[in-house]
């Protein structure tokens, strides 16, 4: 019946107070552990019935203070359930006592109180969560107990206006979505719907911003995009609506967040953008603010250039009778300071990254957003009816990617400069010549396969070997 019962025979000594059983000391079990002891370390008969015994019981002091908290959690009695819950949660802020909630039922007791009608039970049992998941030690048993299930139903039923009972619901969630081995379990099993839910609904920004961050960490599986993209829950919506927050921080973790998304498929991508359009082009709203915290513009930028990879997303029909623009060309001049119209194009006026153009010494502190704008120009240069009109921005390039000492600043830069060389060979040569032509040599010489894999096309046009003519 237990899987820790020691028999009459094994037992020498009592566990607790270390007498030697005899005729006189007797020997009794502990319905609970299954050890045996003596008369007056396990005296105290109380009903087990998580145990199915519903009759009381011989139960061991060791095991005693949490069989009788586990005991009154089964009664219907809020007053019952509450003492256990706060029992427990003392309980836990102890290491003795978390091993033996641990061990004799405690957690399935708390994680059973997590579903009382009683709002002060359940916020102690979302307290004794939020510890527990602290102890990352704990984290598998804690899920394979059902933790992230049950934090999901107390989100889905508490109120907006108990913060602190959402700050320790959401609070959990987060810490299990850091772990990268349960980020896929967590979403399955359930988390999406009710962290998408907080990110949207009129709480504090204090809990938002913790839903919005969890979010994100989720979302660094690749795995899980999937799941948010396709949700009913219209989770792009949110998240680009959050990037006109008046929270520079808010702003900061919904692109990062959209960023992670836009490293998944070609759909992905697609749906992305698709959901902009139709939201009210939200990125380039939102950017038109011009953010003050660097770590936005660099999010955005990263967005950006992860979107121009999109081929059937280059250009879009902006209205009736309108000719087609590229949807993402505005974006990709303004960030090397190019003048458009806001009536014609979408991104139009979105990015104004104005460290492109700014002294090498203030280049260097943004070198993360520095790059991701340069690799997203080489990516818009990818296509050929981006070229022509971005060709005009090259020396800008040249004189602040090719000249830099990063390596991807330096290697995304000459991305661009060989598609414009391959699409306007003449813009090329010339702009190199006039300012750049040995740095432009010098990368190549320096980029690893680079002269190799010049010398092995060419071979295909030429012999090594060839007859005398």
């Amino acid at each position: 019946m237990y899987k820790n019962w020691v028999s009459d025979e094994e037992a020498i000594n009592c566990p607790l107070c270390q007498q030697k059983f005899s005729q006189l000391r007797r020997k009794h079990h502990c319905r609970q552990c299954g050890q045996v002891f003596c008369s007056k370390c396990c005296k105290v008969n109380v009903p087990l019935p998580q145990l199915g015994l519903e009759n009381p019981e011989r139960v061991c002091d060791g095991c005693l203070p949490v069989v009788e908290l586990v005991t009154k959690s089964w009664s219907q009695q809020t007053s019952f359930q509450l003492e256990s819950i706060q029992g427990l949660l003392e309980l836990l802020h102890e290491p003795t006592g978390m091993r033996k909630v641990i061990q004799l039922g405690g957690l399935q007791t708390i994680i059973s109180l997590a579903r009382s009608n009683s709002v002060e039970v359940c916020k102690g049992s979302a307290e004794a969560l939020h510890l527990l998941s602290m102890h990352e030690p704990l984290h598998m048993i804690l899920m394979e107990s059902g933790i992230v299930k049950a934090l999901c139903g107390m989100l889905n039923s508490a109120s907006e206006a108990d913060e602190q009972l959402l700050s320790y619901l959401i609070g959990s969630l987060m810490i299990f979505a850091k772990a990268p081995q349960l980020q896929i379990r967590v979403v399955q099993d359930g988390a999406l719907p009710p962290v998408l839910a907080l990110c949207g609904m009129s709480v504090s920004e204090a809990i938002a911003l913790i839903a919005v961050r969890t979010l994100n960490l989720l979302m660094e599986n690749i795995g899980s995009h999937t799941a948010l993209i396709e949700s009913d829950r219209n989770a792009l919506p949110r998240l680009l609506a959050l990037t006109l927050s008046d929270d520079e921080q808010m702003q900061e973790v919904s692109l990062k967040t959209l960023a992670r998304l836009s490293m998944g498929s070609d759909w992905h991508r697609h749906r992305i953008v698709q959901e902009d359009f139709s939201a009210g082009k939200c990125l380039m709203r939102s950017l038109q603010r011009q953010p003050k915290n660097m770590q936005v513009l660099c999010n955005a930028a990263c967005l950006v250039a992860n979107l121009a990879t999109s081929e059937q997303d280059q250009s879009k029909t902006v209205r009736k009778g309108a000719r087609k623009k590229d949807i993402f060309l505005t974006l990709a001049q303004t960030m090397v300071g190019g003048d458009v119209t806001s009536e014609t194009h979408y991104f139009s006026g979105s990015l104004k990254l104005h460290f492109l153009i700014a002294p090498k010494a203030s280049v260097v502190q943004h070198n993360a957003p520095l790059s991701h704008v340069v690799r997203g120009l080489a990516n818009f240069s990818s296509f050929h009816q981006n070229v022509y009109r971005l060709e005009q921005h090259l020396s800008k390039v040249i004189s602040v990617g090719l000249k830099s000492d990063n390596q991807s600043i330096n290697q995304h830069s000459m991305r661009f400069i060989l598609h414009v060389l391959h699409r306007s060979p003449q813009k090329a040569v010339s702009d190199l010549l006039g300012n750049g032509g040995d740095d432009f040599l010098l990368s190549i010489s320096k980029t690893a396969g680079m002269v190799d894999a010049m010398q092995g096309n060419l071979k295909q046009y030429v012999k090594e070997l060839c007859p005398p003519s």
